[in-house]
Formats: C-alpha cells, sequence, structure tokens
C-alpha cells in the first residue's frame, strides 16, 4: 500500500515536473494531491520501519533495517520539506534559483523513492 501511495506521488510529481519545464502552470488541485500522496506515503514510511524492524532474524539485519529505513524516512521528509519551501523561494528568486530547488526536490524524493523500493523489498 505505501508503495502504491509513493510511486502515485512520485508519478504526479513526474508529470509536474514536466509541465514546470513546459511553462505551463501546474493546477493546484494537482500539486495538493501530490502533497497528500507524499505526506501519506511518508507517514506509512514511519509506520513500516518499526514493522520491518520487529521482523525477527540475526541483530545485524535488523539493525541495517532500522538505518535504512531511517535513512528513507528522513529523504522523504527532506524532499516533502523542499517541496513546500520551493514556492516561498520562487515567490522573490529568479526562474534559475526555483529550477534549482524543484531539482533538488525532485532528486532527493527519487533517491527515497528507489531506497523505499530497496529497504521493503
Amino acid at each position: 500500500m505505501v508503495l502504491a501511495l509513493l510511486g502515485s506521488s512520485a508519478a504526479l510529481g513526474l508529470w509536474l515536473g514536466i509541465q514546470y519545464l513546459r511553462r505551463v502552470r501546474s493546477k493546484p488541485l494537482l500539486i495538493g494531491l501530490h502533497l497528500i500522496l507524499g505526506g501519506a506515503s511518508m507517514e506509512g514510511t514511519v509506520m513500516l520501519r518499526g514493522t520491518l524492524a520487529d521482523g525477527g532474524g540475526s541483530l545485524a539485519g535488523v539493525v541495517s533495517a532500522v538505518t535504512l529505513g531511517n535513512a528513507v524516512a528522513v529523504l522523504l521528509f527532506t524532499a516533502m520539506l523542499s517541496g513546500l519551501l520551493t514556492p516561498l523561494i520562487a515567490q522573490h528568486a529568479p526562474r534559475k534559483i526555483t529550477s534549482v530547488a524543484l531539482a533538488t526536490h525532485a532528486a532527493v524524493g527519487a533517491l527515497g523513492f528507489l531506497l523505499f523500493i530497496a529497504w521493503a523489498l
């Protein structure tokens, strides 16, 4: 379920990014949906951290699962925070700085998504 939420958020973010590059204004509803999907998947990731860590097995396996889960949670939180701060930056900054902020948001989010797949599967 979390993978579906995170994948949907990533796909919608990719679509919004393409629209930004085409200089087409994104609909606020789609931006809000991207935010909700990202927040729900981040919440699910935090809940999964405890579930996957209790899976038993060796101590080293549990420690590595918790460490990877923490890294995923930090990356998704950073992506969400950078996504929320980008519109504030964009109000007073040229398009070049806004593009860098959005690229950072996309890169951190993509890394978090890929790391989530490696961790959960």
